[in-house]
This record gives structure tokens, C-alpha cells and sequence, in this order.
């Protein structure tokens, strides 16, 4: 019994001490971001540009500080899956089923961690959800700390997410299997 007490006034006592080094900050994501996922076919290739208007006016950060890493916690970037523009209605709906947005309206980005290399380049640690499936990724990311703008390109396989592309032209087309999801954010201060 003392054992576990013991056990339990330790446990407490770590998530009381870890909980106090935690900071919390608010960005503000300006407009003038941009965020496009890419890929090709075997004929051609695709730009879909998320609408600047659908990202969140504010990004809620909470995070734990260790030398040159920040460690996340409960900091998602949630997007509007049908906020995508292909530049047509046909490519928009075969994007849209592609990444199943009827049924998994919001693809989210979840900040792990963020570990700075040198004052202008850093490595992002996040897992992306698209149609309920979470994989996680690690991505060079360039920083330009005058404008507060990170950037960086995240590359991805369409089948870790079990995404089956739609097929046209009797199958004549088909989407190759890696896809590009680039982003440039900008932070208001």
C-alpha cells in the first residue's frame, strides 16, 4: 500500500512540474498563407491551392521548451478538405473523392515537434490525418524570421492513407502514388 501511494504522490508530483513548464501563445495566420498539394499522372500534372479564406484566423499553440526543440501539445491545424481549387470542377471532384471528403470532411496537420537547426531552417515533426487514416512525417522547413514565414513541402505516398485514385479514360490515366502537400505560412505578430 505504501508502495503505491509513493507511486501515485510521484506520478502527481511529475504532471504538476511538467504542466507548469508548459507555454501556451496564440499566431495569428495571416491571409496571405498558402498551402497546395500536387502530384502527377502519367499524362499530366495537378495543383490543387487551398483558399486562403477557409484557413483558421488563429492557431492556439501549446508547447514545452527544451534547448532548441519544441515539444507540442494539442496543437492541430484542422482544414476544410472541399477547400481545395484543381482550376475545374471535373479535377476538383476527383480530388475531393480521392481524399474522401464526404466522408472525412477536415484533413488535419497536428504539430509533434519543432526543432530548430539554425536561425533560418528547422525540422518539423507532424502527423497528418486525410480520410481518418494518421501518418506521421518529418519535414525541413526554412524559416524567414523578418516575416515570420515558415515553408516547406511535405512528401507523401497516396497509399499510406489508403487513397484510391479515381481512374479515367478506362484506366488510360492513372495518379502516380506520391503527392506534394506545400505549404508557405505566415504569422502576424
Amino acid at each position: 500500500m505504501k508502495t503505491i501511494a509513493i507511486f501515485l504522490f510521484t506520478l502527481l508530483t511529475s504532471t504538476i512540474l511538467s504542466s507548469q513548464n508548459l507555454e501556451q501563445k496564440t499566431l495569428l495566420i495571416s491571409k496571405e498563407s498558402q498551402l497546395k498539394i500536387s502530384g502527377d499522372t502519367n499524362i499530366n500534372s495537378f495543383t490543387c491551392v487551398f483558399n486562403p479564406q477557409e484557413l483558421p484566423e488563429k492557431l492556439s499553440t501549446r508547447f514545452r521548451r527544451n534547448n532548441q526543440t519544441l515539444f507540442f501539445e494539442n496543437t492541430s491545424l484542422k482544414l476544410n478538405a472541399k477547400a481545395f481549387d484543381c482550376g475545374s470542377r471535373p479535377i476538383n471532384r476527383d480530388f475531393e473523392a480521392l481524399i474522401k471528403s464526404e466522408q472525412y470532411p477536415f484533413i488535419f496537420l497536428d504539430l509533434q515537434e519543432l526543432k530548430f537547426l539554425t536561425q533560418h531552417s528547422a525540422l518539423i515533426t507532424l502527423n497528418i490525418e486525410i480520410a481518418g487514416i494518421e501518418k506521421p512525417y518529418q519535414v525541413p522547413v526554412k524559416i524567414d524570421n523578418l516575416k515570420s514565414n515558415y515553408t516547406g513541402i511535405i512528401h507523401l505516398n497516396i497509399d499510406d492513407f489508403k487513397l484510391e485514385p479515381p481512374k479515367k479514360v478506362f484506366g488510360l490515366i492513372k495518379v502516380k502514388k506520391e503527392i506534394q502537400i506545400e505549404f508557405d505560412l505566415y504569422f502576424q505578430p
